[in-house]
C-alpha cells in the first residue's frame, strides 16, 4: 500500500484481483511493465473463489459443438454452422493448452481427477443435448469413442480415459448404485483450490515486482483534459482514517468478472449500458463418506438438461452447479431452493442405501459467472461464451471478462496484447508474452528444498522437520516448496 501511494505513474493499473485481474497483473509484468493491480475486498472473494474446482478442457462445449454441426438445421446453412463450429474448436483447443500449463507446471495446486459417467440404461430417452442420435450412445459405445478422442486431443497429458464395469463399479465407487449400471465410462479433468490458485498468481506477480494490494478500494477514475484516463483515486479500506490517494498509470484496465458493469460505471456514468449478463451457479459441500477420494461422478444430463458434477475436494464431496440467471451481486445469499435442487438431483445415481439430508449439507456457495458482449464492437448480437476484451474508443479503459477458470492465463495473455498494440510507449517497452512457460510460485528452488517441487516433497517435509505426514501433504498440496 506504501508503494501504491508513492506517487510513481505505472504503465497500467489493473482493478480487480481476481484470477483475470491476477493473472493481466502477471502478464504484463513478466513482459517488463511497470505494474499496479488493486482489489476492493480479499482475492478471489468474488467469482474466481466460487467455481466447481474444475480445470476443465470444455467437453460440454465440445459436445454441444459436434451436436450443433451434424444437426439437420446446420443443413439449411452449412457455411455458417461451420464458422460457428470452428469458433467452438478453437475454444476447445485452447483450453486443453491452458489445462496442461496448469497441470503440468504447477503440480503443487492442481492434480488429475478421473470423473465416472454412470449409464444405467441402453438407450436414453429424452436423448442427452436434445440429439437423438445420441440416444443410442450406451449401446452404440459413442461416449467411449468420445472419451477418447477427448484424449487425443489433450496429446495424452491427462491419464486415459476407460471404462468400468457394473461389477467394478461397485468396487471402486461403492456409493454408486452399481448394481443398475450398464456400464461406467471414466475420463479425466484436472483439479485445484480456486481461492489458493488465485492467490498463487497474485503473489507470483508480486514476487516478479508488481505493486499488488487487496483492500484498496478505486474511488474514482482520474482523466486528462483530453478524457483519457490517467489515474485513480485509491482508498485503504483497512484504515477508517485513511484519505484517497492518486496512483498515476498509461493504462488502466478493468478485471471485475460480473461486476464489469460497475466498474465502467466508474468512468462512464450511473447510466451506462449493461452488457453482462450474469448467470448464477450454487454448490454445496456434503461429509466424505459420500464420494470416494479418489474418483468423482457427473450426470451430464439432470432434470434441468445441465452438467452435476460430484466431486472429493479438500476432504470432502463437492456438488454443483446450477445455472439460474440472476443480478450481479458480490455477496449473494444461496437459494434454499437451488439447494434442494442438488440434494434432491446427485441421489440420482448414489446406492438406495444413502439418502441425502438437508442437515448433511456443511457448507454452500453461490458463484457468478459473467456471459458478457463487447460494448465498443460494431455487432451487438450476441454475449461471447469466450471472454471478452474491449476498449472504450475515447476514454482509453480497456475490461476483460468473461471467460473460465481454465483460460485465466489466456485472458490475460490476449487482454495485454490488445492493451500494448494499442498504446506506442507501451508497445515497445513490452516484450513477448512469457506466462506460458512460467511456472507458479511454489514449484522452484528453495535453500531447504534445492532441488525444487518433487512429487514426494511431502515425505521430504515430513522427515526433515517431523511433521505428521497428512499436515505435511496440506502444507505442500497448498503451498508447495
Amino acid at each position: 500500500m506504501q508503494r501504491l501511494a508513492g506517487g510513481e505513474e505505472f504503465d497500467i493499473l489493473v482493478v480487480g484481483g481476481g484470477a483475470t485481474g491476477a493473472g493481466v497483473a502477471l502478464e504484463a509484468q513478466l513482459r517488463g511493465l511497470k505494474v499496479a493491480c488493486v482489489e476492493q475486498e480479499d482475492f478471489a472473494s468474488g467469482t474466481s473463489s466460487k467455481s466447481t474446482k474444475l480445470l476443465w478442457a470444455g467437453s460440454r462445449y465440445l459436445v454441444k459443438g459436434l451436436v450443433k454441426l451434424f444437426s439437420p438445421s446446420s443443413l439449411l446453412s452449412p457455411l455458417a454452422a461451420w464458422n460457428e463450429f470452428a469458433g467452438t474448436w478453437h475454444m476447445v483447443l485452447g483450453c486443453f493448452r491452458e489445462r496442461t500449463y496448469m497441470l503440468t507446471m504447477n503440480p503443487h495446486i492442481t492434480n488429475w481427477i478421473p470423473i465416472a459417467v454412470p449409464l444405467d440404461k441402453w438407450i436414453i430417452w429424452p436423448p442427452p443435448f436434445d440429439y437423438p442420435p445420441a440416444a443410442l450412445g450406451p449401446c452404440t459405445g459413442l461416449f467411449v469413442i468420445f472419451f477418447k478422442f477427448y484424449d487425443f486431443l489433450g496429446q495424452y497429458v491427462a491419464p486415459t480415459s476407460y471404462v468400468m464395469s457394473s461389477e467394478r463399479a461397485r468396487t471402486d465407487f461403492p456409493q454408486m448404485d452399481g448394481k443398475r449400471m450398464k456400464y461406467v465410462s471414466v475420463f479425466y479433468e484436472g483439479e485445484h483450490n480456486d481461492a489458493r490458485t488465485n492467490l498463487c498468481i497474485a503473489l507470483t506477480a508480486a514476487m516478479y515486482g508488481t505493486c499488488i494490494s487487496n483492500y484498496a478500494k478505486v474511488e474514482r477514475i482520474l482523466f486528462d483534459d483530453k478524457g483519457v484516463a490517467k489515474g485513480a483515486e485509491v482508498l485503504d479500506t483497512t484504515d477508517p482514517t485513511s484519505k484517497p490517494f492518486t496512483v498515476k498509470a498509461k493504462k488502466i484496465v478493468y478485471c471485475g468478472g460480473p461486476f464489469t458493469d460497475g466498474l465502467r460505471q466508474l468512468s462512464e456514468g450511473k447510466d451506462v449500458k449493461p452488457m453482462v449478463n450474469a448467470s448464477g451457479g450454487t454448490h454445496i459441500v456434503l461429509p466424505p463418506y459420500y464420494c470416494p477420494r479418489h474418483i468423482g461422478m457427473v450426470d451430464m444430463m439432470t432434470s434441468r438438461g445441465s452438467f452435476l458434477f460430484f466431486l472429493p475436494w479438500e476432504g470432502y464431496t463437492l456438488v454443483g452447479t446450477t445455472d439460474v440467471k440472476t443480478k450481479p451481486d458480490l455477496h449473494h445469499q444461496v437459494p434454499e431452493d437451488e439447494i434442494q435442487y442438488l440434494i434432491n438431483e446427485c441421489e440420482k445415481y448414489l446406492s438406495p442405501n444413502l439418502q441425502v439430508r438437508r442437515r448433511d449439507v456443511m457448507s454452500a456457495w453461490y458463484g457468478i459467472r459473467p456471459l458478457c458482449g463487447d460494448p465498443n464492437a460494431k455487432d451487438q448480437s450476441s454475449a461471447s461464451r469466450d471472454h471478452v476484451v474491449s476498449h472504450h474508443p475515447t476514454n482509453g479503459i480497456t475490461f476483460v471478462s468473461g471467460g473460465k477458470w481454465t483460460t485465466w492465463r489466456e485472458m490475460a495473455e490476449d487482454g495485454v496484447d490488445q492493451v500494448v498494440e494499442r498504446h506506442p510507449d507501451l508497445k515497445k517497452k513490452a516484450g513477448p508474452s512469457k506466462t506460458l512457460e512460467t511456472p507458479l510460485l511454489g514449484t522452484g528452488k528453495t535453500n531447504e528444498f534445492p532441488e525444487g517441487y518433487h512429487e514426494n516433497l511431502a515425505v521430504r517435509l515430513s522427515q526433515k522437520y517431523d511433521v505428521a505426514f497428512d499436515v505435511a501433504q496440506h502444507l505442500v498440496r497448498n503451498y508447495g516448496t
